[in-house]
């Protein structure tokens, strides 16, 4: 079993008292019956059927199903209104950009069959919090469905779509392994089940110089190798997203400033242009919810990979950074020449959505504002 996890202190207690009655099914009135009967098909249940299940072969399962479920957490069924947004955000930022990229038959043929949907979250013994739990890229729990954010691109990315872009890409090295080159880029540094405890204390960066993305990279190939393909869907890069601000004028660059705030400015970008970029993510929050930068999909990939750019060890040839370029270059060639998706395309097509997500595109000007609360609003 996979682990998506993500550190949040939880203290929760439900308890049950011997003057807690069940009640007897004769006492139940007729709408608690109703909803009783799990054969109920919704308007929602029909919804899933013909617009996912048939022709994508993924199940979304909302309803309370404790055989689908890990059996080591206590869980509560999402809500149903909850689960209409969730359904609306798959369809739009999962769903529509793959098969535009790919095509519906594929999606169909290489997707994880099954997404669990629960209201709460799923708190281990050490209060750390699991966002997302899946088996073999196939079957995937989905965890506080009932705080779905609808509208926070940074809440969604960080808790729903980075453990499905995740998830689905299991399903194809699965099918067909990418290259064993990918593994030898940091072949000494794979940590197997320690892969929690092998990089120290929280805050250190000596997984990045390894050539990792995320310490969880490390546990195996496969892992590095989805975690780092989601991790260049969700991240900001300024290559890609319009920061047209590189130079030639090494001056201008944050490792040659004594300015301590321009030292985690990637080389090459001119200070000025590339700060005025940088800003520009605040556009996809609201004012008051300005914590929200601190979630991981607001992170940019050149400031990433330039903590990355060390040895993790004096005797390597190359630092992190280069490690990473390195597996980007691997996976973009295996899905090219595998499967015939374009990375950047695939990641293009998802990002273009973002702004009709918080209903302002990245230069801060008001677009129409996805209303994800109804069905077949898409």
């Amino acid at each position: 079993m996979k682990k998506i996890l993500y550190s949040l202190l939880a203290v929760g207690l439900i308890s049950c008292t011997a003057d807690d009655k069940i009640p007897d099914e004769s006492e139940l009135t007729p709408s608690v019956l109703h909803d009783k009967n799990i054969n109920h098909q919704s308007e929602l249940d029909n919804y899933l059927y013909e617009n996912i299940e048939k022709p994508y072969n993924i199940r979304i399962l909302y309803r309370f199903t404790d055989e689908e479920t890990f059996r080591s957490y206590t869980y509560t069924p999402a809500k149903y209104d909850k689960s209409i947004e969730f359904v609306n955000i798959f369809n739009y930022l999962f769903i529509e950009p793959y098969i535009k990229v790919t095509s519906k038959r594929f999606l169909k043929e290489h997707s994880f069959n099954i997404l669990l949907l629960l209201g709460d979250p799923a708190f281990n013994a050490d209060g750390s919090k699991n966002v997302g739990l899946a088996s073999a890229g196939v079957k995937i729990h989905l965890t506080e469905i009932d705080n779905i954010q609808p509208n926070s691109i940074y809440w969604l990315n960080d808790n729903f779509l980075v453990t499905l872009y995740h998830e689905n890409a299991h399903t194809w090295h699965q099918a067909i392994r990418f290259s064993p080159a990918y593994e030898q880029v940091s072949a000494n540094d794979y940590k197997g089940g320690n892969w929690v405890s092998a990089w120290g204390s929280y805050g250190t960066t000596d997984y990045l110089k390894a050539g990792f993305i995320t310490t969880y990279s490390s546990f195996n190939k496969d892992e590095d190798f989805v975690e780092l393909l989601a991790r260049y869907i969700v991240y900001f890069n300024a290559d890609l997203d319009g920061c047209n601000c590189k130079t030639t004028d090494e001056t201008k660059w944050g490792k040659n400033s004594t300015n301590p705030d321009l030292q985690n400015l990637p080389d090459g970008y001119d200070a000025d242009d590339y700060y005025n970029w940088r800003n520009k993510r605040y556009n996809y929050v609201d004012s008051e919810k300005w914590d929200e930068m601190n979630n991981e999909s607001a992170k940019i990939w050149q400031e990433v990979l330039k903590t990355a750019d060390e040895k993790i060890r004096d005797t390597e040839q190359y630092t992190g950074k280069e490690k990473i370029e390195q597996k980007i270059a691997i996976m973009k060639n295996y899905l090219s020449t595998t499967w015939n998706i374009d990375l950047d395309a695939l990641r293009a097509e998802i990002r273009s959505r973002y702004k009709y997500v918080v209903g302002k595109d990245f230069e801060g000007n008001e677009v129409p504002k996805k209303d994800f609360a109804r069905l077949n609003n898409n």
